[in-house]
């Protein structure tokens, strides 16, 4: 995709390398026709035209002065694209960028071609005597300055063209293709990409951002972790604190033993810019989420266990930045792609899927207990859609999600703000009335029995706004598009048969679920950041 859009651009950016060359190849060439045109009539009195354009010695080093002095002016003119193409790449980016325009061999060609071009015209130039004219010496000399010439237009516009980021992005992740197995390289190429992202963050340029975080993740997606399954050298995945500056010992010997040092580096780095990106730019931190679904979705696709897991965590590490930064706008593009990273492992890692309905849960909490309630909800949502897409892999897994809703949703009803409680409601009702329409009985059961144990008034209360909603559209243009008390028309027919069922539940006297074969919800080892009311 991103391919593709950054090639959708670049017309726009430039007129392309083609009609650079023309325009070139046109000042030249309109140039030579007003010699011929105006030399035919001035040639009147010489007998041919190889008469007219044989100069004498006076006029052949005039001449070359002249072609020496143009081919000076144009070598300023290189100088000063490149100087100007460097110091703007590497204010806007990174020093690092340097490096791009240093080792381009265009701009060597070009450049030595005008000096070349420069120093042959001096040399000629001593050749001319008084009496004596070196024709074809003269005559290259003056093709050479021709060839100059029509080289600066597409050249400067080259050097624009190399300072789009596009562009930048482009050539660089074409040389860490051809650089996979040297590992220096690949890491400078791997940091040029970032900076690009960091500073376009900074800047607020996040189309450019979000082209830096498309290319690293298809990298890592499409080129390196296949290259990992047809096999490389053990010695490449035996890193130190070089490759991973500000690493734990731990993380070190981690990343050895499971093989994920480049994985953790480049994921590490969208961890960064979660934390830089601006609480109203979410396009950047959606980008980091479906980079990272991608590279976990390559790794189930390979059969790569702690990549997969890997990816879990800093899915996790996302919720917690955006937690600790107050940005519920991240929150919703983080849990959609989580979530879809847990659909794609159901084929392969059924227990994956149900560890990361458990961490959006419980981060769904986080946010709650934060004072951004309405995040719990959505949470809810993306565990019971989940667990309606389980069912086509194995019923037991849609199971033991419906289980680990009703244990949150128990454990909740005591403290919880009603924002989020609500919420989490809505995603047990829904699961519910799935359950019953689907015919799964045992997933019903354990839900009905679930919210037969919360407080009356409160279901009661729920239910009924559930079935009075008649327009699904949320009332506001934010992350939410469904209304939260919005059900798809057959799931809300449901909701008589819901009562009906919850109470038969009272009657017989179960008024409470027992939670004893419920997945226990892990207690929170880092407790969330609460917003300083006075900041």
């Amino acid at each position: 995709m991103s391919k593709v859009n950054s090639k959708a651009q670049a017309p726009s950016g430039s007129i392309g390398w083609a009609g650079a060359i023309l325009s070139g190849l046109a000042l030249v060439t309109i140039a030579l026709m007003l010699v011929v045109l105006f030399g035919f009539l001035d040639a009147s009195h010489y007998a041919s035209f190889a008469d007219f354009f044989t100069p004498d010695p006076t006029a052949a080093g005039g001449a070359l002065g002249l072609v020496g002095g143009a081919e000076g002016v144009t070598l300023s003119i290189v100088l000063l694209g490149v100087m100007f193409g460097i110091q703007t790449s590497s204010s806007r980016y990174s020093p690092r960028i340097i490096g791009i325009f240093t080792r381009n061999p265009l701009n060597a060609f070009v450049l030595s071609f005008a000096l070349a071009s420069i120093l042959y015209t001096f040399l000629v130039r001593s050749e001319i005597k008084v009496n004596y004219v070196p024709m074809a010496s003269v005559a290259v000399a003056e093709i050479l300055a021709l060839v100059n010439f029509a080289l600066l237009f597409p050249y400067v516009l080259y050097t624009f063209e190399v300072m789009r980021a596009e562009t930048l992005v482009e050539g660089i992740m074409r040389r860490a293709r051809r650089s996979l197995k040297r590992r220096s390289e690949l890491m400078t190429c791997i940091a040029q990409v970032t900076d690009i992202a960091y500073g376009s963050i900074q800047l607020g340029d996040m189309p450019v951002a979000v082209l830096g975080i498309d290319v690293l993740g298809e990298y890592v997606a499409r080129t390196y972790i296949p290259a990992k399954k047809k096999g490389m050298d053990p010695e490449w995945f035996k890193v130190g604190h070089t490759e991973l500056p500000g690493a734990s010992d731990q993380i070190i010997a981690e990343v050895n033993r499971a093989r994920t040092w480049f994985e953790y580096l480049v994921m590490s780095s969208f961890v960064d810019m979660v934390g830089l990106a601006p609480v109203h730019r979410k396009e950047a931190v959606h980008s980091i989420a479906v980079a990272t679904r991608h590279i976990g979705l390559a790794a189930i696709d390979i059969g790569d266990p702690e990549v997969a897991e890997l990816c879990v965590r800093f899915f996790n590490t996302y919720l917690r930045t955006a937690i600790n930064r107050s940005a519920p706008t991240f929150a919703s593009g983080i849990m959609n792609e989580y979530r879809r990273f847990a659909i794609g492992s159901l084929e392969w890692r059924r227990d994956l899927a149900v560890e990361a309905a458990a961490h959006l849960l419980r981060y769904g909490r986080h946010f709650d207990e934060a004072g951004m309630p309405a995040i719990f909800g959505a949470a809810a949502e993306d565990v019971a859609d989940l667990a309606i897409e389980a069912r086509v892999c194995d019923p037991q897994v849609s199971f033991r999600l419906a289980q680990l809703l009703v244990r949150n949703f128990l454990d909740l009803i005591p403290n919880a703000r009603p924002i989020g409680l609500n919420g989490l409601f809505k995603g047990v009702a829904k699961l519910t009335c799935w359950a019953m329409a689907a015919d799964e009985k045992d997933i019903a059961h354990v839900l009905v029995e679930g919210i037969a144990a919360a407080p009356p008034d409160f279901v009661d209360a729920a239910l009924t706004r559930m079935e009075g909603v008649s327009n699904g559209l949320f009332w506001e243009v934010n992350e939410r598009v469904i209304s939260f008390d919005w059900l798809e028309q057959p799931l809300r027919d449901k909701i008589p048969l819901l009562r009906a069922a919850l109470r038969r539940a009272k009657s017989s006297g179960n008024g409470a679920v027992s939670l004893d074969e419920i997945p226990v919800v892990a207690p929170d080892l880092v407790k969330p950041a609460l917003p300083n009311p006075a900041g």
